[in-house]
């Protein structure tokens, strides 16, 4: 699942530390690499139900004005999926919507 933000004027570490707090909040396990200045890859585990670890790969990557968020998951179930799409990336589009990343 991909998200870009385009004309926004994004700081990006700033994006980046608050996906890192998010995933923390929930209970994820989380390492961040910085690949060059503006590409990050964040990734995150957690043990889901029956004791199968469920995997999160984040990766930020553009220049303020041109943002892509592309995320991949593994074992990762409905309600993982819905809190993706809802929580994670409706709570980071809305930031990003009040100016929460500038």
């Amino acid at each position: 699942m991909q998200k870009t933000f385009i004309d926004k004027n994004i700081n990006i570490q700033k994006l980046v530390q608050d996906l890192q707090n998010s995933l923390s909040i929930d209970g994820w396990e989380v390492t961040t690499n910085q690949y060059a200045q503006n590409d990050y890859l964040l990734r995150g585990q957690k043990k889901g139900h029956f004791h199968k670890v469920e995997e999160i790969l984040i990766r930020v990557r553009g220049d303020p004005n041109n943002v892509l968020i592309t995320i991949d998951e593994e074992n990762i179930g409905t309600f993982g999926r819905a809190w993706i799409n809802l929580k994670l990336l409706g709570e980071i589009e809305r930031k990003v919507n009040d100016g929460f990343y500038s």
